[in-house]
């Protein structure tokens, strides 16, 4: 059970009245409270035992309470301290309880600790931000617990716990339970102080299939062209997230509230081909997409980039043949993905999936040999399923699917002979260049003669072969009998 803190209950809603500011206490069901990990409770049993006893008041904010009283208690536990040293208090608490000082920040009144069993605890000073214009980097001074809580960006976030009580300003008690996102304050105001916020409402809305008030779309719509102004890596770590939870709800949302276009200008929803296509618009057909990937339980957000970002528009291709439109299309998209800070794994991999978008549906048309099919796969590699579920996600936007089983069946056992696709020639660069006396790029060309004549089954990948193969092919010698 979790300690009981009236003294600092009390004192809390005190401050508040003080700034005419009215709370509703609740009980937090006992059901809810058993759900919290032990350990958990242990740790926040010393953190408030500790805090008392050098004469400092403290609460619990934020997402941890949130996720509490939908059932779904976590280990993001942050502290707001309202009366109190707080990098006193927390250097007190890491010798107490052996933590160590993961972070202990005077510019933003933050400190964290870190435990040996890897649970982390947060721990904020009531504080207030503003910013000065142009900066997006808030100017954050010290405040009252009032102030800090109006600081907060939804009513569901702006929520203390204390033992077993919480405290609710902004009725996000009843937001919760309406399943509803609304702002602490006026929706433009709150937006304004950090354009993050837009994306965060996305983010809320898809882990918590929560809908967004209309009052904060429109506040939303009045912001949006400012996310650009927000860093990019901040970005997509909210998109990411928003995407992983609930795909076609993010993408929805995306569109509607004009995130999409503002973030990603040649996504545009242009009409496509109804004879061909389930559906005639180009977003329409994103969301079928983005349903099969999830009916598929298919969460990973490169993925679920690729099969987005594919759909990007360009002006004036026209004059352009349809392999020069990919390629453009192709080296757009890795502009963008750098432009947004994405790492090189990410890039590769959406650039795989973007590069072979249409290779499945080539090769029922093309039929191609099995040494094609091996160069295929070791250029896919491990990326092998899921361009397989772009592919089928790609198919089920079609009125005609193609029959894609008998080909996706004939890959997988392809595949299956690792050592005829992913494998290194047993003739190294060194014996290359000390046998036949290449250099440089040379080396480089006979090892792919070298790994071709190996996946066509024409060498076995032994030394011995290698160099009989490259004197054959290359120096027309033939083998002795």
């Amino acid at each position: 059970m979790l300690v009981e803190n009236d003294h600092d209950l009390e004192l809390c809603i005190q401050e508040l009245q003080s700034h005419r500011m009215r709370a509703k206490i609740h009980n937090v069901n006992q059901d809810l409270l058993s759900k919290i990990d032990p350990k958990i409770i242990s740790k926040i049993n010393q953190v408030i035992t500790i805090s008392t006893k050098h004469n400092c008041s403290i609460g619990i904010v934020g997402g941890f309470v949130r996720d509490l009283l939908l059932g779904n208690p976590s280990d993001d536990v942050d502290f707001v301290l309202f009366k109190g040293d707080l990098n006193k208090l927390t250097e007190i608490l890491a010798e107490k309880m052996q933590g160590k000082i993961g972070k202990m920040s005077n510019q933003t009144m933050t400190t964290q600790l870190r435990f040996p069993d890897g649970i982390v605890f947060e721990f904020n000073s009531t504080r207030k931000e503003r910013y000065e214009y142009p900066s997006r980097i808030p100017i954050v001074e010290k405040a009252s617990i009032a102030e800090d809580i109006t600081r907060r960006d939804f009513t569901i976030n702006a929520l203390i716990l204390f033992g077993s009580k919480y405290i609710d300003v902004f009725n996000g008690t009843e937001d919760l339970r309406n399943a509803v996102l609304r702002t602490t304050k006026n929706p433009a105001t709150v937006f304004q102080e950090d354009y993050l916020r837009i994306l965060r409402a996305i983010r809320f809305a898809c882990k918590l299939d929560f809908k967004i008030e209309n009052d904060v779309k429109v506040g939303i719509k009045k912001s949006v062209e400012n996310l650009l102004d927000v860093p990019h890596e901040r970005i997509i770590d909210e998109l990411k997230l928003a995407l992983g939870a609930q795909p076609v709800k993010a993408f929805q949302l995306m569109a509607e509230l004009r995130i999409l276009e503002t973030l990603f200008s040649q996504m545009r929803n242009i009409e496509i081909d109804r004879g061909i296509f389930l559906v005639s618009s180009l977003w329409d057909k994103i969301e079928l997409k983005l349903q099969y990937l999830y009916n598929q339980k298919i969460n990973d957000t490169t993925v679920i980039l690729a099969s987005i970002l594919s759909e990007l528009q360009l002006d004036d291709v026209l004059e352009y043949s349809k392999q020069r439109t990919d390629y453009l299309r192709f080296q757009n998209i890795i502009t963008l993905l750098k432009k947004y800070t994405f790492s090189n794994k990410e890039i590769k991999e959406i650039g795989q999936y973007i590069k072979n978008k249409d290779s499945l549906f080539g090769f029922i048309e093309l039929s191609p040999s099995l040494l094609e099919m091996r160069l295929f796969l070791k250029e896919i590699g491990i990326l092998l399923d899921n361009l397989i579920h772009l592919s089928l996600a790609e198919n089920s936007t079609r009125k005609a699917p193609i029959f894609l089983s008998p080909l996706i069946e004939k890959l997988k056992q392809i595949n299956e002979k690792q050592d005829l696709i992913h494998f290194v020639p047993e003739l190294n660069g060194n014996e290359i260049e000390e046998i036949f006396g290449f250099k440089g790029r040379e080396i480089g060309e006979v090892k792919l003669i070298l790994s071709i004549a190996i996946m066509n089954e024409e060498i076995s990948n032994t030394k011995e072969a290698c160099e009989k193969y490259i004197k054959r092919k290359m120096f027309g010698e033939e083998e002795k009998e």
